[in-house]
């Protein structure tokens, strides 16, 4: 398994679907800080336009404290433009990480990416929190 850092991003009924993993740390902390960037901040025109972002994280297999905080730093930007930011299908890794910093509650969650997307769909863009 290649365990070298990847961030993908894609469009799924406007809705940012920002795709993580691999292993990340204090190197690939710029990386995830840009790529978890709110909507209205994006280099790309086409994902300018996104009414939230869901994070998928099932793929992570190593992760220290600086994505922790890109994550923590992406779901204020988001908070403060309005603007849902869903954490999917997160890893045993990532969860332990967010349950021994006691972060978890800082997140809406969701077990998989199809859920996120239907949690945003459903509540308009509007916030919400489940576990």
């Amino acid at each position: 398994m290649d365990d070298q850092a990847e961030i993908t991003v894609d469009m799924i009924e406007n809705v940012l679907i920002v795709r993580v993993s691999g292993e990340f740390d204090a190197d690939e902390a710029d990386t995830a800080a840009r790529s978890l960037a709110v909507p209205s901040e994006r280099p790309a025109a086409s994902e300018r336009s996104a009414v939230a972002t869901v994070v998928d994280l099932s793929g992570v297999t190593f992760a220290d404290s600086s994505l922790l905080h890109s994550l923590l730093t992406a779901q204020q930007h988001h908070e403060r433009a309005g603007l849902p930011l869903v954490l999917a299908e997160v890893s045993p890794l990532v969860r332990r990480l967010l349950d021994l910093t006691d972060t978890a509650r800082a997140f809406t969650l969701a077990d998989s990416l199809a859920d996120a997307v239907e949690l945003v769909r459903a509540h308009g863009g509007g916030r919400s929190r489940t576990s």
